[in-house]
């Protein structure tokens, strides 16, 4: 029988990365166009720093090595406060363009950055879009060939750009292509007849009403599971600049940005321990070693 682990770990984690890093306009802004645009990523992480300072929280930043190059006194605020500092990879590149050997390059160079900076070990990882999956299982192996601990890139949900809707929703260890184990610290689902559903941040967050989400970290909290969050810095500016996208895509990247402050003033109040993943990676490993390996080159 599995270790029960604590039922009121919930994690606040921030993907920081620019707004025109997102892989929406990868197409139209590429790398070689991001000095174009100016950056606004530190005064939301300063936003969101002061928000978790008024609740007394703390939370998982995982921070993309190229932006950490160039604002690294946010990053050693951000782990001054007491979060942990995490890696995105350097410059946002889904691993399917990078393939292993970029992606080991990418990953060390991200790890090597943000230690820098911190002072600390970096053990914990996600991929940008979530882009570990079935197609990139090799990544696991990589991950555990340079030192990572955890990895929180499996969502395990129907999705047109990642997901692996096979994949468990608890903490479980993954085993990649060629037999490398790691934690896997799903992010949140909200499980409806056998579908889970996505309800833990990003768009979920802002286009959909809230109350879905407290559904969610309702049913985790009940089921002994983390309640695993994410959110971006942009998406608590409603000012970012307007990016040359189609109709879908601007949907996608501006509605609800106006609101998203409220919202998470909301869900950072609602009570519970809030803390970083790291805190509780040895509960977490012990809960998930009494469970089966998910082999992720033979999911679904």
């Amino acid at each position: 029988m599995a270790k029960q682990i604590d039922l009121d770990f919930r994690c606040i984690s921030i993907d920081v990365e620019e707004y025109f890093q997102i892989e929406t306009v990868y197409d139209v802004i590429g790398p070689d166009r991001w000095d174009e645009w100016p950056s606004r990523v530190v005064e939301q992480v300063d936003v969101l720093l002061e928000l978790f300072d008024g609740y007394g929280q703390k939370g998982t930043f995982f921070i993309l090595g190229s932006v950490a190059q160039k604002h690294g006194g946010m990053v050693r605020r951000i782990s001054d406060a007491g979060h942990e500092i995490a890696s995105h990879g350097t410059m946002h590149d889904r691993l399917h363009r990078l393939g292993r050997r970029g992606f080991m390059e990418d990953l060390l160079r991200s790890k090597q950055i943000l230690e820098d900076l911190c002072g600390e070990e970096v053990v914990g990882y996600r991929a940008p879009t979530f882009s570990i999956m079935r197609e990139t299982a090799w990544a696991i192996d990589v991950l555990c060939e340079c030192g990572f601990r955890y990895d929180s890139s499996i969502f395990p949900v129907v999705h047109n750009r990642y997901g692996v809707p096979s994949a468990p929703a608890d903490p479980y260890f993954v085993v990649g292509e060629c037999g490398g184990e790691l934690l896997e610290v799903p992010p949140l689902t909200w499980r409806v007849g056998k579908r889970k559903l996505a309800v833990a941040g990003g768009g979920y967050f802002r286009m959909l009403p809230l109350w879905l989400m407290k559904l969610g970290l309702k049913q985790a909290s009940k089921e002994g599971r983390p309640g695993v969050l994410y959110f971006h810095p942009w998406e608590f500016d409603a000012d970012i600049p307007r990016m040359p996208l189609g109709f879908l895509s601007r949907l996608r990247t501006y509605m609800g940005l106006s609101r998203s402050v409220g919202k998470l003033d909301q869900i950072a109040g609602s009570g519970g321990v809030w803390c970083p993943i790291r805190n509780r990676l040895e509960g977490l490993m012990a809960g998930a070693d009494g469970r089966e390996r998910f082999v992720l080159c033979e999911a679904d």
